[in-house]
């Protein structure tokens, strides 16, 4: 990959059950089974999360481990009673949450920081390719006919500056680009069809910007900016880490059943 002068790309190793700065009020704590990640004040937000998607304001960041087998018909209900459950702040706020969910483990996370300048954005990436799908070319019945277990990438990224909405959506699109792109390299195919795969059919993104628009907003967050490339450029790390720990630990567990019993 062409580097960009000025820009660095760095891996972060937060310890585990510790909150960890990442920027000037955003704060992580990684759990036994999720990642929280705090913001004060709160960040600009679009996300697909089981629990506060869409575009707003938020505080509270949550990607949460759940078992392989996890199998739920009202799964934004089931999300709501677990951080009832575990988090004595969250009725207080429940409006101000964002969850996304995931059968990777937590602990395999990828966390990433790129920075140029006084601009940086943190993503932290967990990942799971089983059920690996190519958009438009993987019949939508798919994910209830395969009986490989669930694999899905999600994606929590963010940034220290502020974005106009029409950016945030940009953020988006050019996080899907680079994780699509990645895939395509590591040969990651549908299990379906064959074809090179552009993700998993139940991918979560989720990108935080400041809110405060007093130091600066950007308007384009695309692959052709700065800012897009910072993006990209992270997203690429933090997945090449994470998707090599993942296949790695698949092999292995593919070894193990397949070895001759003795």
């Amino acid at each position: 990959m062409t580097e960009v002068p000025g820009v660095l790309l760095e891996y972060i190793f937060p310890r585990p059950g510790k909150w960890s700065a990442l920027q000037k009020g955003l704060f992580a704590f990684p759990g036994s089974d999720y990642i929280l990640v705090a913001a004060a004040p709160a960040l600009f937000t679009i996300s697909t999360g089981v629990i506060g998607g869409g575009i707003g304001h938020k505080h509270y960041f949550i990607n949460r481990q759940v078992e392989k087998g996890y199998s739920s018909s009202l799964p934004a209900n089931e999300m709501t009673g677990y951080l009832a459950s575990q988090f004595t702040f969250y009725n207080g706020a429940a409006s101000k949450w964002v969850a996304l969910m995931t059968a990777a483990p937590i602990v395999d996370a990828c966390w990433a920081r790129v920075t140029h300048q006084k601009h940086q954005i943190d993503i932290i990436i967990t990942a799971g390719v089983n059920n690996a799908c190519s958009a438009g070319v993987t019949p939508y019945c798919a994910l209830g006919q395969d009986k490989t277990m669930p694999g899905t990438i999600n994606t929590m990224a963010f940034i220290s500056h502020a974005l106009t909405p029409g950016a945030l959506v940009n953020a988006v699109q050019t996080a899907t680009e680079a994780k699509t792109q990645l895939l395509r390299e590591f040969n990651i195919t549908c299990p379906v069809t064959g074809s090179f795969a552009s993700g998993t059919n139940t991918d979560a993104t989720l990108i935080a910007a400041a809110s405060d628009t007093a130091f600066c907003e950007y308007a384009y967050a695309g692959s052709g900016t700065l800012l897009g490339y910072m993006l990209a450029s992270g997203v690429r790390g933090a997945l090449t880490q994470a998707l090599r720990t993942y296949l790695v630990k698949r092999k292995q567990a593919f070894m193990i059943t397949t070895s001759p019993k003795k």
